[in-house]
This record gives structure tokens, sequence and C-alpha cells, in this order.
């Protein structure tokens, strides 16, 4: 069992009295309270609540029931949960697939189109920009440029319920609604304060997480008025993956490599010549030149080796359990971060505001202002000193300018003695030396998202007629600031270290020339020794004479008129004819604003050691939009109850991508009064947001799924390899690309060696042997002004069923069952590495490659994908969005709900239930067949989200007797397999995860009418997430291990949970 320390046992005495006090305060008189089918968590409204309110799917008032599949969920849902994030609720729903979630803790880098920290929700996993977020019906504003709402910014204090319509809304509430809204009723016409607390930890003692929430109302003017104000704060601490007992297990697990990128040990690469004399430290069996070769040194000077086969491997003397450092059962050795979030720390602030009060009996006026802010912090592994950002250090200098570097820079002492002995056995000992390292401290990001919206307008109705109005303007700004620490300037490392024994002693002045002139100076005491640092750590002055933080900002303004008129025209037999019309004007302005230091093109002469330059961006768009709707009543009472048409339209006017069309037909049938049928088509078009339009140059880490296609082992059917058709075409478009020529008397080398060059001697050598078609690339992405908007079809067809019986065990039975079915064409998708790398060298995409590979590599699509002059490895690949994508899926949703008596008390049930049919999708329509992805861990292109589970199932289970209500809450996932096997159409030995079963104990008491107390424990069994991605046809061997890893969005990695909470009405 784990230690608590002090301030864990503060925090669990805080959990288990906080909302005691709060209770004892009050009189503790017990109450029967109303039967507590509500806070089941999903549940369908019931009639009697109001039979004309308007619901999300339309804006004409009706019955309760939607003509499209909709689940509503009430604050119960919210509220019995260890965790305040919205967005991790609402994930437990099958109709969302987690996008951005609390998990993502090492998220480091804020671009235009990511922010760090940041809370979203995607319906039927096609993306978190391809669903509406919406608040009382109105767009909620988005925070970058990808145009996607942070839910994180919304008062949890002030929701009502949340209303999501999963079939598609495009014409009702805006053209890019391709898999429907999500959208949060707030509380109206509010009166008296309720006050709200809870409190949260996990059974490790860590993860302490608060909330404080409020909302006073109060009518005046006889009534016909009201103003309200909410309020909370919500504070979550961070908690680290090193304190669960199964990532320390997998830590240990000698099959699975670490989980750091590069060891912290600092080491020296020998690159490709100049190569030392490995036997005179590691004996005989290291001889020969193993160019590319990374020796590292351990704190107390031994050399040892790190890679499969490494000739000095057996030499690591430091403890290799895994906690850091592993020795894999292959003899490698790697290292795994300690530092790692489990849960990444969050504070929050809301503030919301509203007010309406009814001038007379026509017209009346109403606002609203919401204020949000949240403080996220994420956090990474510290900056390497490799590749690209790698640093060559001088052992000699050349002062006398003769050609011979006779000065000694470096002292021996400096460097560990197996080093130093390395360095001379050189066929040239003075020459300079590349470190790799990491630096001292872990790259972070704060990120501060500051939002404000603000909403006025008039309503009313017309005298002696059904109809009724509103028009209002609505302003919204999102402004997130975002600072990264452990960061390093790359140039400033390097002078500091070149400045004689690693920079002890250093001291210099900026525009020396000038006499200093607006310069900073700059000293190093202790030195950057990362081979022998000081006991006492480095000097401060060093790290400030190297360090850069980063700032950036960037905001969002969204600015909406719009009027809205409904209510019926006129009567038919069947009932009144029912209509919607509405127009509105819409502008977003984007602006991102990057630190000069990593601004893509601007700083020539010094980068950000271990962040990714990007482009500032400055754009946007405005959209002008009618709509029409249209109710229409066709039989009632006359063979059935009732039969209803919907019909619904809606005009677009884009600056960016002119006009699209959008459009529904609806239709629902009620049979009887307990059997009702709906469904219906809706078209959608998103357009193309600013950051798919307009993004600026914007380089990344990304995974390429083609390998390198100039590798003669590629098994590609467009790679170099000999076995193909068209290899001496890809050969030859390889040597172009690289810009090779035979070196003097060596005629026809470049033809024999096509593949790599030396960097030294510019000899081409033979490195084209690598099968793997997985890897990893730097790309640069930017956006396309030219996109198109992407086009979506979506039918549905359901059943609603409600109890024909009116006994106690029967009468609330209500079962409703939805087939949907998603067609997505020109999907709009940033091209993957693997599809940037076929449109070059598959003759099918570019016909050149198979007859003039001159020509060809001089295509666009070639010259999008260069190689590195220096090595001929692929270099830095240019891609961009594309309407070349295409996706489809189809399922069926049920929803369940039944209550009745049992005992002194009552039951309640809900179940509710997704099935996937398929799930297709194809980075190249047309040219690539559709590959149905169901049942596996599914893909990323065209921004889809990853785990296409075949079902997903959430069920409670309810018992209330008299003030106490308790509940089971169960998630269960299938067993799904890794993407691979859609890929390749058989099974493949990459596992993906077996089933999951998650139960969440939850429950409340009524001390009072007006006081209630809740408590819960989520994750009951403390289940442990299952282990995925292992290769099961590998021993743990041979160079690649089985490898093994968790999922955090879907599987829970954080452990049992308890949770406290208080509700005061007065």
């Amino acid at each position: 069992m784990r230690n608590f320390n002090n301030q864990q046992v503060f925090k669990a005495l805080l959990l288990a009295g906080g909302a005691g006090t709060l209770a004892f305060a009050m009189p503790a008189m017990a109450q029967d309270t109303p039967d507590q089918d509500a806070e089941v968590g999903a549940d369908i409204l019931d009639d009697e609540q109001d039979s004309r309110i308007v619901v999300t799917g339309s804006r004409i008032a009706g019955d309760f029931s939607s003509n499209s599949p909709m689940v509503t969920v009430d604050e119960a849902l919210l509220e019995q949960s260890s965790t305040s994030a919205i967005e991790q609720n609402l994930n437990r729903l099958p109709q969302f697939v987690p996008a951005q979630t609390p998990t993502a803790g090492g998220d480091i880098q804020p671009t235009a189109t990511n922010t760090p920290g940041a809370a979203t929700v995607s319906l039927r996993g096609v993306g978190a920009n391809r669903n509406l977020v919406l608040l009382d019906g109105r767009r909620g504003t988005p925070g970058n440029a990808s145009g996607v709402v942070d839910i994180s910014t919304i008062p949890a204090a002030a929701i009502e319920r949340v209303e999501i319509i999963s079939g598609g809304a495009s014409a009702t509430y805006g053209a890019d609604a391709v898999a429907g809204v999500t959208n949060f009723i707030l509380k109206k016409d509010f009166e008296g304060l309720e006050l709200d607390a809870q409190l949260g930890i996990t059974q490790e003692g860590d993860n302490f997480e608060y909330q404080l929430s409020g909302i006073m109302g109060s009518d005046f003017a006889d009534g016909r008025g009201n103003v309200s104000l909410a309020m909370s704060i919500n504070t979550r601490e961070a908690n680290f993956q090193r304190d669960r007992d199964w990532y320390t297990d997998l830590w240990q697990d000698p099959t699975i490599t670490g989980t750091q990128f590069f060891l912290d040990t600092p080491g020296v690469n020998f690159g490709g010549t100049n190569l030392p004399n490995y036997a005179t430290v590691f004996g005989a069996g290291a001889a020969g030149s193993r160019p590319g070769q990374t020796v590292f040194f351990q704190p107390d000077g031994t050399a040892f080796t790190s890679n499969f086969g490494g000739f000095g491997n057996n030499r690591f003397n430091l403890p290799d359990d895994g906690l850091p450092y592993l020795r894999a059962s292959n003899g490698t050795i790697s290292q795994n971060n300690t530092d790692f979030y489990l849960i990444l720390p969050l504070t929050r602030y809301n503030v919301f505001a509203r007010g309406n009060y009814e001038i007379n009996d026509t017209i009346g006026v109403f606002a609203q202002g919401l204020f949000s802010h949240v403080e996220t912090f994420t956090r990474n592994e510290p900056g390497p000193i490799t590749g690209g950002w790698g640093v060559i250090v001088d052992r000699f200098r050349d002062t006398n300018n003769d050609g011979i570097r006779e000065t000694r820079v470096i002292a021996d002492s400096e460097l560990p003695s197996e080093l130093v002995t390395l360095l001379n056995s050189r066929p040239d000992p003075t020459a300079p030396f590349q470190i790799q390292a990491l630096l001292p401290d872990n790259r972070e990001t704060t990120t501060d998202v500051t939002t404000y919206n603000l909403t006025a307008g008039l309503e009313g109705s017309i005298p002696s007629t059904t109809f009724n109005w509103e028009a209002f303007v609505s302003h919204g700004i999102s402004s997130t600031y975002a600072v990264q620490t452990g960061i390093y300037s790359l140039n400033r490392l390097r002078a500091v270290l070149n400045g004689g024994n690693f920079g002890r002693g250093f001291s210099a002045t900026g525009n020396a020339a000038f006499g200093g002139f607006g310069a900073a100076r700059a000293t190093c005491t202790s030195g950057l020794n990362l081979f022998k640092p000081p006991t006492e750590g480095f000097s401060e002055d060093c790290l400030e004479a190297t360090r850069a933080d980063l700032k950036n900002r960037s905001e969002v303004t969204q600015t909406i008129a719009e009027a809205n008129v409904t209510g019926s025209l006129f009567d038919l037999p069947a009932g009144e004819l029912g209509i919607a019309v509405g127009a509105s004007f819409r502008e977003v302005q984007f602006q991102f604003d990057n630190d000069t230091l990593t601004t893509q093109g601007r700083s020539f002469q010094d980068q950000a050691l271990g962040i990714y330059p990007s482009g500032n961006v400055d754009a946007s768009f405005d959209v002008h939009e009618l709509y029409g709707e249209m109710l229409i009543p066709i039989l009632s009472d006359t063979f059935v109850n009732q039969l209803n048409l919907e019909l619904g339209g809606r005009v677009s006017d884009y600056s960016t991508t002119g006009t699209s069309y959008t459009y529904k037909i609806l239709g629902d049938l009620e049979v009887t009064d307990w059997l009702r049928f709906r469904g219906g088509y809706n078209r959608a078009e998103r357009a193309p947001n600013i950051g798919e339009l307009f993004l600026s140059a914007q380089q990344t880490f990304a995974v390429n799924t083609a390998g390198d296609p100039c590798a003669i082992n590629n098994p590609l059917s467009f790679s170099a390899n000999p076995a193909n058709a068209n290899a001496a075409n890809v050969q030859a478009i390889c040597r172009v690309l690289q810009g090779q020529a035979d070196r003097p008397g060596f005629a026809g080398e470049s033809a024999a060696f096509f593949y790599q060059r030396d960097p030294v001697t510019g000899a081409f050598v033979r490195g084209a042997n690598n099968p793997s078609t997985f890897g990893f690339a730097f790309p640069t992405t930017v956006g396309n002004p030219n996109l198109q908007p992407e086009k979506a079809d979506t039918w549905t067809a359901g059943v609603v069923v409600t109890s024909p019986f009116d006994t106690e065990m029967l009468r609330r039975f209500r079962l409703s069952v939805d087939w949907f079915d998603i067609s997505v064409e020109d999907a709009i998708g940033e091209q993957t590495v693997a599809a940037a790398l076929q449109s070059c060298f598959d003759p099918f995409l570019n016909p050149l490659a198979g007859s003039d590979p001159v020509a060809a590599a001089n295509t666009v699509a070639c010259q999008l994908v260069p190689r590195n002059a220096q090595t001929g490895d692929l270099g830095n690949v240019q891609r961009t969005y594309t309407n070349a994508g295409e996706f489809h899926l189809s399922g069926v949703d049920v929803q369940l709900d039944w209550g009745f008596d049992l005992g002194p008390g009552s039951v309640s049930l809900n179940f509710l239930a997704n099935y996937l049919i398929d799930f297709e999708s194809t980075a190249l329509a047309g040219i690539i067949p559709l590959v149905d992805y169901t049942g596996t861990l599914g893909t990323g292109e065209n921004g889809l989200n990853t785990g296409v589970y075949e079902y997903r199932i959430l069920g409670t289970v309810g018992y209330n007797v008299g003030p106490l209500y308790a509940a089971i809450q169960w998630q269960h996932l299938p067993s799904v397999e890794d993407a691979t096997e859609a890929q390749f159409g058989a099974p493949t030995p990459t596992t993906g995860y077996p089933s999951y079963n998650k139960f969440n104990l939850n429950g409340s008491y009524a001390v009072t009418d007006d006081f209630n107390i809740r408590f819960g424990v989520d994750n009951l069994f403390n289940e442990r997430p299952p282990l995925g991605n292992v290769n099961t046809s590998l021993d743990g061997t041979g160079p690649t291990l089985p490898g093994g890893s968790y999922d955090g969005r879907f599987y829970d990695t954080n452990g049992r949970r308890f949770y406290l909470g208080a509700n005061a009405r007065f």
C-alpha cells in the first residue's frame, strides 16, 4: 500500500469533512424527495415537463420528440462524477469519441491550430471541427484557427442540460454541422440562490480537485424581468504516471522500450568519418569503423553504447530496472520519463450573467455576458541536443590561421578519460566532436485562455398572430497567451559551449563591434559541462545566458448578428403549419503571433532548441446566411395519430469559398400513442476553416507510414525495391532529388549507391536496406486557399417506443433505436507524409514517374518531398490541406429508459449503446480504396479521431428510497484490433486492446428539500487500463522490441477516485 504524506492526509480529511461541515450547518431533517429518475445521467426528458419546448434539431416549437437522433443530458451527469471536466463526462456517452482531454499532458507547443490543455468534443469521431458547439442555440466562440470551441470555458454552474443531436443539423444551425451539434442549454429565469461545492481525490492521495460554484437570480418589476449571476472556480492538481503501478510495471518490462526519446546521459556522435578506434576503450570486439555510432558516458565516466548489438551495452552500470533506465531483453539501453503528467493541472474561473425584461406584452430585451479564464500546464522531456539541434564543440582551435589546430580549447580534465581516449584514437584527434545530450530542464508550457462573450438583443411576438421573433448581436473574443519555459537558444548554447571548457568563465557582450550598443552581457560561471556537471548544479548565470523562454499570443474574435422568426403560418386539416425563418451575419478574425525566435522564416541565425518553427497568421472570413424551416402536418387522427414532414434549407455565402447550400427532409410517423417512426436526409457543407485555408508554414513531428521510398528494401509497390517493375525509375528520381553526381574517377558510383551520401567525403554509401514502412518525419504544413467545402450526406431512420401499458412496472418504459449513415466527399484533411511521398513516386499519381524520372523529379509533387543534400535522407516534407479525402460511417444508436417501483423505493434504468456497421476512410478518394476501420484503433487521416470500436455501452441502474439515491454506472468497450489489420485486410501480429469494463458508484442524500449531499467512487474496482500495441511476433531479442502502451483517452489510467459534494438552495 502506498504511504500518504502529510499533505495527502490533509486533503483526504478535507474531502471527508468539507461538505460535511456545510451539512451540519443545515437543519438535519430527512425529507422524502421526488423520484430521481433524472439523476440517471443521460435521460430522456419527460413529456410532462413541457409539451412545447424548443429542442435541438429544429427552431420550430413542438412536442418533445426530435426527428433526428438525440440524447439529452441533465446536469446530474456532470455532477455525479469525480471531475468537473465537462469533456470527460460527455465522452462517457457512446456518441462521442475523445478529442483533446486532460490526459494530453505532453502537448507543449501552441500553434495557430493547437491550444495545449484545451478541452474539445468530437461527435461520431469525425473531428472536433465537424460538430457545432452551441450555447442556447448560438455558436460558441472558437478557441483557435481550427474553429473548435474549448468547452472548459463554459460555466458549469449555469448549465441546465446538454442536448446532443448526432444526425446532422446543418440546415438548422449552420452549414458545417456535419456530425451534429452539442447544445449547452443554460439556466433561465433563475430565482433564489444556489451554492455548490465538490472535492475529489484519488485513492493514491493525488490529483486533488475542487470546484465551488454559485448562481443567484431574482425577478423584478412584478415578474416582467429577471437577472441572474453564476460564478465558479475549479482547480485540479497534477499527478504523475510514476505514481501508478500499471505505469511502473510497464516501465520495468524489458520487452518495451523506454518512453523517453533520448537518454539523459551525455554522449558523442562520431558521424561517418574521422572515426575513433573503439577497441581502445571497448576491446578487440569493438574493432571496425561503425559510422554513425553514438557513445554515452555515465556519471562515473564509463563509456557505453545503447543501440541494438552495441559493443558497449554491457558496460552500462546504473540501475536498469526501468526507473528510469531500462536494459531491454535485446540488450538496448533506454530511459523512461518519470516526470510525465498523468492528468494535467488546471485552474479555471467562470462568470456568467444574464437578464431579460419584458417592456410590454409584445417586446422584451435580453442580454447575457460570459467571462472565463482557464490556465493549464503541460510538460515534456528536456530539449535534446541532437540532429538538427546538434552542437559541435571545438577541442582545439586554429588561432594562427595556419590550418593547424594548435590551441587547446577543452582541457582533457573536463572530459571523461575514456572519451579522451576515443578522441585521441581518431585519425585527426584535434578535430571537433558532436555532443548528444539533454538540457537541464523539462520543457513546460503555461497556457492562459481568456474568453469574453457578450450577447444582447430584442425578442417579442407579433400581435394577433402566433409568431415570435428574436434579433440579437453577439460579440466574443478568445485570447490565448502561452509561455514556454525550459527552452534554450541553440546559437547561444553553441556559443557558450564553445567558449572554452564548455563555457566555464565565459563572458561576452553582444554587438561587440559597436561597443555593445543595445545588447546584453552574458556570463557563465560554472560552465555547462554536461559530461561532468558540478555537484551544486549549473550556475544561474549560465542558464540565463542560454535560456530562451518563449511567448506567443493568439486571438479569435467572432461577431454574429442574427434575426429569427417562428410561428404557425396557417391551419391545415392535420394541424398548424409551423415555420421558422432567419438571417445571420458572422465574421471571424484570427491572429497568431509567434515568438520571434520560433517564427518560421524570421530568425535565420538562431532557433529554439526542441521547438518547431511556425509562422504568424492574420486572417479572417465572413459569411451571410439565410435559412428556413417548415413543419407540415400531413395526417392527424386519420389511420395514424400523426404524420409530419419537416423541411429546411440554408444558403451560406462565404467570403472565402462562395455559396453553399444545405437542406434537410425529415419526417415522423406517430402510429399510436406508444409507437413513432422518424428519419430523413440532411445535406451539410463544411467550409474550410482559417487554419486549413491560411495556416502559415508550421513544422511539426509526424509518423510516416510509407518509410523511405528510396530504400531498396522498402516493400511498398512504389518504392525503389528492385522487385517492383518501376524500381529503376524510382531510383533515378531519388538520384535527382539527392542532387547526386559521380565523383571524379568514380564513374557510375551514384547509380550503384544512389541512396545516401557521406556528409564529409561526399561519397555515396549503401544505406538503403531498411525494410520498414514505419518511421518519423518533420513535415512543414501550410494552408491551402484553394480548398472547397466538403459535402456530407446524412440519412437517419429510427423508432421510438413508449410503453403502451399503464402498469406500475411498465408505464415508465421508453426505447429509441436509430440508424444513421454519414458520407463525406471532398473531405478536407491534412495530407499525410505517406500520401505526399506516394504522390511523387507512384506512376498512378505522377505519370512521369513511370516514363521520365528527371521530369518527374521536377514536378510539384516531387519538389514537395526533397532529400537532405548532406545525407541523402528524406528531407523536410512540404504538405498542405486537400479535398482529396472521403469517409463514410453508419451505425445504430440505442437508448432505453425504464423506471418502476420496487419495495420501499423505485428503480431507474438507463442504457445507451452505439453499434457501428462500418467506418470507412481513404486519404485519396478514387485512387486508394476505402478502408473499413470498424473494430480497430482507426485512423487519423481526414481529421478523424482514432478509436473505432464496434460498439460502446453506457448503462446505469439507480435506486431511490426516500431521501436516498444510489446508482451504479457501467461503461463497456469491446476488444479492438490494431489499425493495420484493417489496412492489410488480414490479422497482424500487433495487438489492439482487450475488452474493458469500468464501474462508477454514485449517490445522493437529500438532507432537506433544499440541501443535498452527493458522493461517489469512480472506477469502483480500480480497473487497470489494458495494454495494447504489442507485436506478438517478436520475442524481444531482435532489433525491434514487442512494445506496448496505454491509451488514456478511452481507458482510465488514473485509478479509483472518490468525491464528495453538496448543493444548497435558498
